[in-house]
């Protein structure tokens, strides 16, 4: 019986045993499954956030400065300044300064028509405008624009009538591109109403809106017309 009874006991003191080796182990055991992560993927995981922060944000950076750099990139725009020139008459140079670039336009004569091809004016009488445009700036320049800036008028507080040189064949209108340096002479046309005293001018407008930087009036009378 006193073999039994110490049989049962030692039974009992190795279950004890047992189970208090596995409690021991599911304390110290990390429970992966409630956080999912361990101290060495944070350490992963911040090390890749830093990382792509920091180079990425460098590299946006640098590619906007350099848009930015090319958005202001210069144009045709002169930046060679001259006064108005208000005075000039025929044979007179004046030297104008656009956002097309820079110029010179020397009228030579000014010839009156009552017709050209047949046609009669829009208003009294043509006038026909022997000239020549020269590219004084750093860039190739439509030879035409210097040309189209132009009105004429009887009254510098009145609106003017622009050229029609392209609406005839007969007449030697300027066209193609200017170097440099380079000039080209030809003919300008307008529509004029007879007065004692008549004015060709940049277009007011153009000074207004900055697109040219310089006003110019050449005046000459009836007497001078050929």
């Amino acid at each position: 019986m006193k073999k039994i009874t110490k049989a049962l006991g030692i039974t009992l003191l190795a279950g004890s045993i047992l189970v208090a080796c596995n409690s021991e182990e599911d304390t110290e055991t990390p429970n992966n499954g409630d956080n999912g992560t361990s101290d060495e993927q944070l350490e992963d995981d911040d090390n890749g956030v830093d990382e792509g922060t920091g180079d990425e944000g460098e590299d946006d950076s640098d590619e906007n400065t350099e848009s930015d750099e090319g958005d202001t990139g210069g144009g045709l725009g002169s930046d060679q300044e001259f006064g108005d020139q208000l005075d000039l008459g025929i044979g007179d140079t004046a030297q104008i300064s656009s956002n097309q670039g820079a110029y010179e336009i020397t009228i030579h004569s000014v010839k009156h028509e009552e017709e050209i091809e047949g046609n009669s004016s829009m208003f009294d009488s043509f006038i026909v405008v022997d000239l020549t445009v020269k590219n004084i700036g750093e860039a190739t320049i439509d030879a035409y624009d210097p040309v189209n800036i132009l009105d004429q008028t009887y009254s510098l507080d009145s609106s003017g009538s622009n050229d029609f040189s392209t609406d005839f064949e007969s007449i030697d209108s300027i066209s193609g591109e200017l170097q440099p340096g380079e000039e080209v002479t030809g003919q300008a046309v307008f529509h004029i109403d007879t007065s004692e005293e008549q004015f060709i001018r940049v277009q007011p407008g153009l000074i207004a809106a900055d697109g040219v930087y310089n006003d110019a009036v050449w005046t000459f009378t009836e007497d001078e017309m050929e």
